[in-house]
């Protein structure tokens, strides 16, 4: 009965306040709508958006590595091979005097005289260290070019610098020529050597202490 005179009620008002009244239950039903169903859905719909974004661009680079990967395998083949390639032209520790013999039977077959083969004290690197050779010789022009090419063409890394040539004085022969030259081979170096390398490089906690105590007397 109060609902109906309610709607009596607003029955008899004029055309405007009932125009009112309309637009003010429109306009809570608006807000009702964003509030509880329209925001709540927007922000899921947001969120279901970007991780839509992230997987779709994850997919991506997934399929850009599929197709890749065939030239990835044949990349990482490749350097495979050139490590072993570059890892194979570096003697170990056993190795060395085997080569370094081998070097001086070259200069032998070479039909020249070895007055001095001195290998030198070994220069550490990084994961290699040097192993240079002072080299004299005594033999011709030709003799010796053979006795560089056969260097030159050994499988393990030799350089030839320093190198000297001159007019043969203790030989009879006007074409004998004494060359001197320095020969540098290098070794890989084994986990255990460039740890004593690293551990060689790095002054100790007394010596330290020492050289402290020797700057505090001066």
């Amino acid at each position: 009965m109060a609902m109906e005179l309610s709607l009596n009620t607003i029955l008899a008002l004029d055309r405007t306040k009932k125009i009112l009244i309309l637009a003010g239950v429109l306009v809570l039903l608006i807000a009702l709508y964003v509030w509880l169903l329209f925001l709540p859905a927007h922000k899921r719909i947001t969120r279901l958006d970007r991780k839509l974004s992230g997987l779709l661009d994850k997919k991506a680079e997934q399929e850009a590595i599929v197709q890749n990967l065939a030239a990835f395998k044949r990349e990482y083949h490749q350097l495979e091979l050139s490590l072993s390639h570059a890892m194979a032209q570096l003697p170990d520790k056993k190795e060395i005097p085997a080569l370094l013999e081998n070097i001086s039977n070259l200069g032998r077959e070479a039909g020249l005289d070895i007055s001095l083969f001195k290998p030198g004290a070994q220069k550490p690197k990084d994961f290699y260290a040097e192993v240079p050779v002072d080299i004299k010789l005594v033999g011709s022009f030709r003799n010796l070019l053979t006795f560089f090419y056969s260097v030159g063409n050994l499988p393990r890394i030799v350089n030839i610098s320093d190198l000297s040539i001159s007019r043969g004085k203790d030989s009879a022969s006007a074409s004998s020529l004494d060359a001197a030259c320095k020969a540098t081979t290098y070794k890989f170096l084994e986990e255990s050597e460039r740890a004593a390398q690293q551990h060689n490089g790095k002054p100790t906690k007394g010596h330290t202490r020492k050289s402290r105590r020797r700057s505090r007397r001066k």
